[in-house]
Order: structure tokens, then C-alpha cells, then sequence
């Protein structure tokens, strides 16, 4: 279950000791142009670099977590990386030159941020047998999650030692709103094989939709993941609330998704 609490969303699944998380709305930041209004985390869409910076702090501190972050651009990938404490700043204060679409970590005080404005943030906890947990984070646009990007973190954390991997997925695009051309119907089919991609994909009139949240959790279920929260929140549907790339025509700001071991 989710509970909206200081401008974040957060899942009672991925409640422990000594860890931290939220999904974030469009509440709760300094940006004032019309547009990313107010909490954007994404750099290159209209904002100052501090004032998205700022942001990310403010994300942070709802979340209860470090401000030591971790992000990347993003490319729409499979691509994990295992990070540390010495890689907070990427993606914030430094470039990075390995771009990729989630992060995973056993160590405190770094914090994972991934962005969103329609796709899927998913977030997952992993417990080890003595209890120490491990984290991670992914984004699942269309294609990430077709390449099975979830599951492939979820692995990970079962390879670092995790007994217990518990999965959230935050805001965005909806079943109801998610249609897709032909073209991007027969990619799911070739990449998810079409029993899976048949079962998540309905025709209403001449349009296709697709839900990617119901593909998510069903890979992560697949996976061994013990439990995926799932928020019933549209992006596109309420775009007033959440950015939205579909809504607005890419005219937007970027919502952020943070996980990080606190103690």
C-alpha cells in the first residue's frame, strides 16, 4: 500500500530500518517556470542547474535519505550499474560517461535517483539473511521494460546476497492511456514473445494499449520478487499532479524516484 507523505509517494513494501525511498509528484520543489512547476529533477528543461539541484536535495530530505545521489542520463536500456558511495555527484555535479537505466547498491549513504515523466519507476529492497538490505532502481519506459530491465535488477540483488526482494512502482502511465502504434505492438511482441505481450495488450477501436506496469510486475514476479506495490496512479490522466511527456507533448519537467541505505 502507498501513502502520500512531505510531497513523496512511498510503499509500505519497502518499509525497513535504516532505509529510505519516495517517488516524487510535482509538489514540493523551487522551480517556477510554468512548465516543471514545482519539483522537477531533470536537467535541460528550462530549469538553472542549481535550482534542479536544490530539487533533488529537497527529494532527498522527503525521502529521509542522503544527498549523496547518484543519477545518469538515461537511454531507454537494460543497462545496470553497480554503484558506491564514491559515485554520488554523477549525473548532479559531474557528468558521466557511462549513461544507463538503473543502479543497484549495497552501501550506505548513497543515494539512487532515477527520473520519469511517464515511464516506470521501480524501486526494490533485497534482505539478506542477517537482515542487511540492498537496493535498487530502475527505469522502465516501453523498451526497458520489454528488455526485462526490472528483473534484471531484481536478479542482482538476489547475486549480492538478498534472500528477499520486494519491489514498488510508482507513478506513471497507465493501461488507460498508454497506446501504442502497430509498429510498437509487434517490438513488444518480439521482444516479451506474444503469449506475455498478447496478455497485456488490448485493442479498443483501431488503437492498441499497452500496460507496462502489469508487464513489470509480472517479469518481477517471475523473478522470485516476493512482492510488487503497485501505485494506481495515471501520469497522463492527472497530469496537474505528475509530469507527464504524453500530456503535455514533451513540454514538461521530470519526476525522480530515490532508494538509498541510510544505517
Amino acid at each position: 500500500m502507498f501513502r502520500y507523505n512531505r510531497h513523496v509517494w512511498q510503499s509500505d513494501v519497502l518499509e525497513l530500518a535504516g532505509v529510505g525511498h519516495g517517488f516524487s509528484t510535482r509538489e514540493g520543489g523551487v522551480s517556477t517556470e510554468a512548465h516543471t512547476s514545482s519539483m522537477n529533477t531533470g536537467f535541460y528543461r528550462g530549469d538553472s542547474d542549481d535550482t534542479v539541484r536544490e530539487n533533488i536535495r529537497l527529494l532527498c530530505s522527503y525521502a529521509n535519505i542522503s544527498e549523496n545521489v547518484v543519477g545518469t542520463p538515461q537511454i531507454h536500456s537494460a543497462e545496470i550499474r553497480v554503484v558506491g558511495r564514491e559515485n554520488g555527484g554523477e549525473g548532479i555535479f559531474r557528468d558521466v560517461p557511462y549513461p544507463c537505466d538503473g543502479f543497484v547498491t549495497e552501501e550506505r549513504g548513497v543515494t539512487l535517483l532515477i527520473r520519469v515523466a511517464d515511464c516506470a519507476p521501480v524501486l526494490l529492497l533485497g534482505i539478506r539473511g542477517d537482515g542487511s538490505p540492498v537496493v535498487g532502481a530502475v527505469h522502465a519506459g516501453w523498451k526497458g521494460t520489454a528488455l526485462g530491465i526490472a528483473p534484471k535488477g531484481a536478479k542482482m540483488l538476489f547475486d549480492m546476497g538478498a534472500e528477499r526482494v520486494l519491489a514498488a512502482i510508482g507513478p506513471c502511465i497507465h493501461e488507460c492511456c498508454f497506446n501504442v502504434w502497430p509498429e510498437r505492438r509487434d517490438e513488444l511482441i518480439s521482444l516479451l514473445g506474444r503469449e506475455m505481450a498478447e496478455r497485456h495488450i488490448t485493442k479498443r477501436g483501431d488503437e492498441f494499449f499497452a500496460d507496462i506496469v502489469g508487464i513489470n510486475a509480472e517479469l518481477l514476479y517471475g523473478a522470485g520478487v516476493e512482492k510488487v506495490d503497485i501505485l494506481p496512479e495515471c501520469t497522463q490522466c492527472n497530469p496537474a499532479l505528475y509530469h507527464s511527456h504524453r500530456a503535455t507533448g514533451g513540454v514538461r519537467g521530470t519526476m525522480g524516484a530515490v532508494i538509498g541505505i541510510t544505517e
